[in-house]
């Protein structure tokens, strides 16, 4: 189906099936199988090359591509590692909702490194006792002054850990039911904020959950 593609999108495909080829070997991802260990190598292979802007606009130190250029990557590192595939789809899902209604200002301030890879992303729904019924979060936040405090605790987040960025899903109108969550950009190291062991999985174990 390449005949679909425009030139751009071809160049990124290729792009990411030499990185696949040379880089993510099956010595390599049976490595991080077995280890647990998160990608990191890789994960600065593929900042290098500039893929984890494919999808955010060049004003922020992207290459100006969308969902269709993000999904590409994707498959193509899925066809090796679906766990290193996972880390990189992960960041985009933390990083869309700043980009799509993010303002100005967190714009700036996240998109860039978040282009650049150097810094990961992550979207923190899911919960013990709520997942797909995202309406039933337990998760709180609560307007003191300038500033919310948030109350709650979060499962199941892949990158978390490892991201630096984080979309955290919070009830700030339980009384407006699903339209009552917000979501806050919560930053690793942010008083408060901690997180809790890593989850033992029976596959896609370069992920960190």
């Amino acid at each position: 189906m390449d005949y679909l593609l425009t030139e751009e999108q071809k160049m990124i495909v290729d792009l990411t099936r030499r990185i696949v080829r040379e880089k993510i070997t099956p010595e390599v991802v049976s490595r991080y199988d077995e280890t647990e260990e998160f990608p990191w190598e890789i994960i600065k292979i593929l900042a290098d090359a500039g893929l984890f802007g494919v999808y955010i606009p060049e004003e922020y130190g992207g290459m100006g591509g969308g969902i269709f250029e993000l999904s590409i990557v994707t498959e193509e590192l899925s066809r090796a590692c679906g766990g290193i595939a996972i880390c990189y789809a992960a960041t985009a899902l933390g990083t869309y909702p700043i980009l799509l209604f993010g303002n100005e200002e967190q714009k700036k301030k996240y998109l860039p490194p978040l282009a650049a890879g150097t810094k990961l992303a992550a979207f923190a729904l899911t919960e013990p006792n709520a997942g797909s019924d995202a309406a039933g979060i337990q998760t709180t936040a609560k307007k003191e002054g300038n500033y919310y405090i948030l109350n709650g605790t979060k499962q199941w987040i892949t990158n978390g850990g490892e991201a630096e960025v984080y979309t955290v899903i919070a009830m700030t109108d339980r009384a407006k039911g699903a339209r009552g969550a917000t979501a806050f950009i919560l930053e690793k190291g942010m008083e408060g904020f901690e997180f809790g062991k890593k989850e033992k999985k029976m596959g896609i174990r370069a992920s960190a959950t």
